[in-house]
């Protein structure tokens, strides 16, 4: 397994550049730093509703993705049951687990998040960025993930954001040190965090540290090369705690969907195309007529 890196002051020089670039987003509490996810810990003892009501929530004390979405969380990848309510099977993952959302890939464009082309450093590669507003997936494109205790002190919309499910996931603990860990990645994507440009180049089972449970800012780039061909990138996570607190566990896995777009012809390219379907269709004629 390749060791842990942590987030240098190079590092944090690069993510205020990255929010300093990065657009408002209207829901997003932190968006204007990139910031649409908070890493937190599950509170919850019972689960609250559904088939499985009344049992114990199989997540409870685990670390999780949440997603911003305004005045609520959303659970990313977090343990669940399978099965019956007779049978109950504890899964290491959820339904609602790959990024954007599977409820809200109503069309093809909004099933995965748009990588674009880079400039700087990303020159010739495709890079995940921030989108513009009313793209598919735009309010997936906020990466940058920070724990939940950053919301505090930040206004009233934070605070109900931070208190929001009855304070379900907003818990401090000490001793938590969380990190990244990679469990499986679509050939040819690659992560970069601040001046490390491959931080999971020992593939699945390498593990990035993301920082304090509590103090934790983490905006990643996920870019391919810019010969890559169309189609969706994907990239499987779980968070794992990698400190002393044995109060707190590894959390469940979430996946991100990327995708490449197919080039679009240059206007000469369509022109070349037409001369050549006119061509065809001429020759076609002068068969049928000399026929």
């Amino acid at each position: 397994m390749q060791a842990p890196h942590t987030i240098g002051r190079f590092a944090a020089a690069i993510a205020a550049a990255a929010a300093l670039a990065a657009p408002a987003h209207a829901s997003g509490i932190r968006a204007a730093e990139g910031i649409g996810f908070y890493i937190g810990v599950d509170s919850l003892a019972t689960v609250a509703s559904g088939t499985f009501a009344g049992m114990a929530n199989p997540n409870a004390g685990r670390l999780t993705l949440l997603l911003d979405h305004g005045n609520h969380f959303h659970g990313i990848g977090a343990y669940s049951y399978g099965g019956t309510a007779a049978s109950p099977v504890v899964l290491p993952t959820s339904a609602n687990n790959r990024l954007p959302e599977m409820s809200s890939r109503v069309t093809e464009a909004a099933s995965s998040i748009a990588l674009q082309a880079g400039t700087g450093a990303f020159a010739g590669q495709w890079v995940s960025g921030v989108l513009p507003e009313g793209t598919p997936a735009a309010d997936y494109s906020y990466l940058g993930a920070a724990s939940i205790q950053s919301l505090v002190g930040r206004g009233d919309a934070a605070e109900v954001l931070y208190g929001s499910s009855g304070g379900r996931w907003n818990a401090a603990y000490g001793d938590v040190v969380v990190g990244l860990r990679l469990e499986g990645i679509s050939d040819g994507l690659k992560v970069a965090v601040g001046d490390h440009l491959d931080v999971f180049s020992g593939g699945a089972g390498s593990v990035f540290t993301l920082g304090s449970g509590s103090a934790l800012s983490f905006l990643p780039t996920f870019y391919t090369d810019g010969a890559a061909a169309p189609g969706t990138y994907s990239a499987q996570f779980s968070l794992v705690n990698l400190g002393s607190n044995g109060a707190v566990r590894d959390g469940g896995s979430f996946y991100y969907d990327f995708s490449v777009a197919a080039p679009v012809p240059e206007p000469g390219t369509w022109a070349l195309m037409l001369a050549g379907l006119a061509a065809a269709a001429a020759l076609a004629r002068h068969r049928r007529r000399a026929h």
